[in-house]
């Protein structure tokens, strides 16, 4: 009879250490599976392959060996120590930290986890280690206590019980969030006051979020027959006869609108750098690359098991609709201050109605009634934004292909939203396929087209008409097609410069009350259906401009 060996699941030590400075951080990076590095860590990362170079070395104090790889199986644990240095007398660790002194007791348990490791695996009795403080030049001895080695102990069962038991442990929200990676993903302290925590203890000022790694520096490329090639960190361009240098660490995403060559070396290296890469077409978004930032398993399982329940789907769903109505009318409501229109006056009224309405609503099918009645509504009087010299006019929404001008644009910029919910929602974790309110249709990005219900009128919508009113795009700039309606290049390029702008430019949140870009607003949103689906925040509540 064949013995079944129990796999064991080693953890970190770096990890379990890091529970005793903050135990959110661990369950992000533990559970979720979250990568994100900031200057910080990436400076201590780079002092580490410094160091690495020389695998041996000797010291006054003794041989140093860098770079330790064990496991211990009696304790279900792993690490990559530093450095072992040995001498006549004794063998011990030496942990090193980026920054000046300072007596933290995480970094003396990571010390002591090192010490047991090495204790397990050579058989031997280890004393005292030690951490070099790189930024002061210290090397700071440590005592292994029976003291330390049952917090180190206890630190490592409290490992344990926050997976097993998949506890998401409180945000510290304090000084130690400063300068923190994940700051962009925890939330600290929109967490506490969504869920209504005390603050009386807490700084009471108001931290604006990091930006995440997406800035929003896009190169777009839409000229057809166009060469991109890697040389030395920089991307080479070549269209035509002209070539241009663009570093590659002042690229966040790479859009090709038109067919496009580009080199295996260059896709690696975005790969690597997180930079991610989409291809359109005809108004579509055809595919992307994408380098692998989220193996956040917990979230994916969390929003599947929320998308088989019913009462989830409708409430998510009133919630988009809810974000997409209100923004229209207010948006029509921002306008008419300066045209002063009876008939958007009307119509404001009639997408007021239609909000009301929609809180009755019990299945998908009437919300989407619901929904289809304000976009008549809100579409009746979109002509009316547009200055009338300009010489467009703008009578229905349709589609495929787009029949006028306006239309025309408002489909690219549909396509340019989905590209930018899309990422958003690969960057926090979540699935872009499998929504709540738009169904799970072959090829279709479901939950992106539902996220991104709110910010059609306020970005996509906004962005045509100030392209046209301001002259960005003009009528010159499209052709006429067998049924239809195309941008000419130059309408293109006009157009992705008016909509980067929007995306980039600043608003207030409504609930959170600080100033942040549309980009990170997006990505904002995600993360906020991401944590009420993990039971992090308590209801989803759809971003709905002022």
């Amino acid at each position: 009879m064949e013995q079944t060996i129990e796999k064991i699941e080693y953890l970190s030590i770096s990890s379990i250490a890091e529970i005793l400075y903050c135990p959110r951080n661990f369950y992000y990076r533990t559970v979720m599976m979250a990568e994100e590095k900031n200057n910080h860590l990436l400076e201590g990362k780079w002092q580490e392959e410094a160091r690495d170079l020389t695998k041996r070395k000797v010291r006054p104090t003794g041989i140093q060996t860098r770079k330790v790889y064990l496991t211990s199986d009696n304790l279900g644990i792993t690490g990559v120590l530093d450095t072992i240095e040995e001498n006549d007398q004794s063998i011990y660790p030496i942990e090193f930290k980026k920054g000046s002194y300072n007596d933290r007791i995480n970094d003396r348990v990571q010390l002591c986890l090192q010490a047991l490791l090495l204790e397990e695996n050579l058989d031997v009795c280890i004393d005292q280690g030690y951490i070099y403080y790189c930024e002061s030049n210290q090397r700071v001895s440590v005592d292994f206590t029976e003291e330390l080695r049952e917090i180190a102990m206890q630190t490592i069962e409290d490992a344990r019980t926050i997976i097993e038991e998949n506890i998401i442990p409180e945000p510290v929200n304090d000084a130690r969030c400063n300068g923190c990676s994940l700051i962009s993903r925890c939330l600290p302290e929109e967490t506490d006051m969504l869920m209504q925590a005390t603050k009386s203890e807490k700084n009471s000022t108001q931290r604006k979020p990091s930006p995440s790694m997406n800035l929003g520096r896009i190169l777009y490329v839409d000229t057809p027959g166009a060469y991109l090639k890697k040389e030395q960190g920089r991307i080479k361009l070549k269209i035509n006869d002209e070539t241009k240098d663009i570093p590659l660490s002042a690229i966040d995403q790479v859009v090709l609108g038109q067919p496009t060559a580009m080199t295996g070396s260059l896709l690696a290296t975005m790969c690597d750098l997180g930079v991610s890469c989409y291809v359109l077409d005809k108004g579509k978004v055809k595919g992307w690359l994408q380098p692998t930032l989220n193996k956040n398993v917990v979230l994916r399982k969390a929003q599947y098991a929320a998308n088989f329940n019913g009462e989830y789907t409708l409430g998510f769903a009133k919630a988009f609709v809810t974000g997409k109505i209100s923004n229209c009318r207010t948006m029509l409501m921002r306008h008419n201050r300066t045209v002063n229109d009876e008939r958007i006056k009307e119509v404001t009224a009639e997408l007021n109605s239609c909000l009301k309405k929609l809180k009755a609503c019990d299945s998908i099918a009437s919300i989407m009634g619901v929904e289809g009645i304000a976009a008549k509504y809100y579409f009746s009087v979109f002509d009316k934004l547009l200055k009338e010299e300009l010489g467009f006019s703008f009578v229905n929404r349709n589609r495929r292909p787009p029949k006028d001008p306006v239309n025309c644009l408002l489909s690219f910029a549909y396509t340019l939203l989905t590209k930018d919910v899309i990422e958003a929602i690969i960057r926090v974790g979540l699935d872009p396929y499998l929504g709540f309110f738009h169904s799970d249709k072959y090829g279709r990005p479901a939950l992106a087209l539902d996220i991104m219900e709110e910010f059609r009128p306020i970005i996509a919508d906004s962005v045509v008409i100030t392209a046209i009113n301001t002259r960005m795009v003009k009528p010159e700039d499209f052709i006429e097609t067998i049924g239809g309606c195309e941008l000419k290049e130059t309408g293109r390029k006009g157009f992705f410069k008016a909509y980067q702008a929007r995306m980039n430019q600043e608003a207030t949140h409504p609930i959170f009350n600080y100033r942040v870009s549309y980009r990170r607003m997006l990505e904002l949103q995600v993360r906020f259906l991401g944590k009420v689906l993990t039971n992090e925040w308590p209801e989803y509540i759809p971003y709905q401009v002022r």
